[in-house]
């Protein structure tokens, strides 16, 4: 004879666990009580049908309020006029659920940040019954990284500055005292010829070392801040980067440049070309050996578009990408608050072992 079940306390150590059955009956207790999240259901319109505690806190209405009322109410204005609640709910319909970060509306107007996931609910013979849907309230979570991200913008502008600078100081202080050197040493050259043939190679050796120097000290105050962008613009600024990278890495750069000399904002010009050098640098770090570099000037946008290919990404290093953590993250992430002042996007997405970083601008002034 089979033993029957046993519902009184179960002793742990000191403690007591009750083992209580999880009959429909308890489970609708349990979500109606949870106080952190929205959970309630809709209909297959897209209208609420239950309400929990976390909802009335959240949102702001009462169970009487809102049951029998669309979710539509719970967007803004700006969402309801593009239709964005009933494309949620066909493509949770469509998928199976949908997820995804945004403002909402409480009661009383108020905006908050919210994640929320709508799951489709379907019968055993697979008849739409509803909607599951969860919302938790990260406004406090969206204002530490938004003011984080501002923080990361104001400091790579400091940045791009102390970079001007150092590259400034660097050509203006080691420029006269390089040519002064080389020119001594023609001189020396000149007289040793006839007189110590030895001497002349070790002064041409010199001689030969001191113009590389030269060179190379001109080309790392140029990756510093480049004087091009300055005086001809990004476009001729990407054209020279990318030639002087292929020549100094070996990466295989193909480029897709208009001819058409458009100069924008010059903080829109530091700030892509930036992301070009910085995503670049990233690239060659992870062993990527090939990139395609564009920039489209439209009516409306410039929009720049960087794929390199290859080691594939993993789902650690992507999430790192998305939620602004480590050096490139970090970086990106402050490349898009310096972007959105101007209305400006950037966004990054992986296909097989190649990424393709996407930034895009309104466009500004043409000259």
């Amino acid at each position: 004879m089979p033993k029957s079940k046993n519902l009184n306390p179960v002793r742990k150590g000191n403690k007591a666990a009750l083992n209580l059955p999880l009959t429909n009956e308890n489970f609708r207790l349990l979500v109606s009580r949870i106080k952190d999240y929205a959970i309630f259901m809709l209909d297959p319109e897209g209208n609420v049908a239950s309400w929990n505690e976390g909802a009335e806190r959240i949102k702001g209405y009462a169970a009487g309020e809102i049951i029998g009322r669309h979710m539509s109410v719970f967007y803004t204005p700006e969402d309801r006029r593009r239709e964005h609640p009933a494309q949620l709910l066909a493509e949770a319909r469509k998928q199976g659920r949908v997820e995804e970060e945004g403002w909402r509306v409480t009661n009383d107007g108020r905006r908050f940040w919210a994640d929320v996931t709508i799951t489709a609910i379907l019968d055993d013979t697979g008849i739409l019954r509803g909607f599951g849907k969860v919302t938790r309230d990260l406004t406090e979570r969206k204002r530490a990284e938004d003011a984080l991200a501002e923080l990361s913008g104001r400091l790579l502008q400091i940045h791009d500055s102390e970079r001007r600078r150092v590259s400034r100081d660097l050509h203006d202080t080691t420029s006269p005292l390089l040519t002064s050197l080389t020119a001594k040493l023609y001189t020396a050259r000149l007289r040793a010829k006839n007189k110590d043939p030895e001497m002349a190679e070790v002064v041409d050796q010199t001689l030969a070392l001191c113009e590389a120097t030269t060179t190379m000290i001109r080309t790392i105050s140029s990756m510093l801040h480049p004087a091009l962008l300055e005086q001809s613009g990004l476009i001729a600024t990407l054209r020279w980067y990318l030639e002087t990278i292929a020549n100094r890495t070996g990466m295989r750069v193909e480029t897709q440049l208009p001819e058409q000399n458009f100069r924008p904002e010059p903080e829109i010009e530091i700030a892509l070309f930036r992301l070009t050098q910085e995503w670049l640098n990233a690239m060659l770090l992870r062993g990527n050996r090939v990139a395609t570099v564009s920039l489209t000037v439209s009516s409306g946008n410039l929009e720049l578009r960087v794929e390199s290919r290859g080691p594939a990404w993993e789902e650690p290093d992507l999430n790192d990408l998305r939620n602004g953590r480590g050096v490139l993250g970090v970086f990106v992430s402050a490349t898009r608050q310096r972007l959105r002042q101007f209305g400006g996007t950037i966004s990054f997405k992986p296909v097989d072992s190649s990424i393709v970083l996407s930034a895009s601008v309104p466009r500004q002034s043409t000259s």
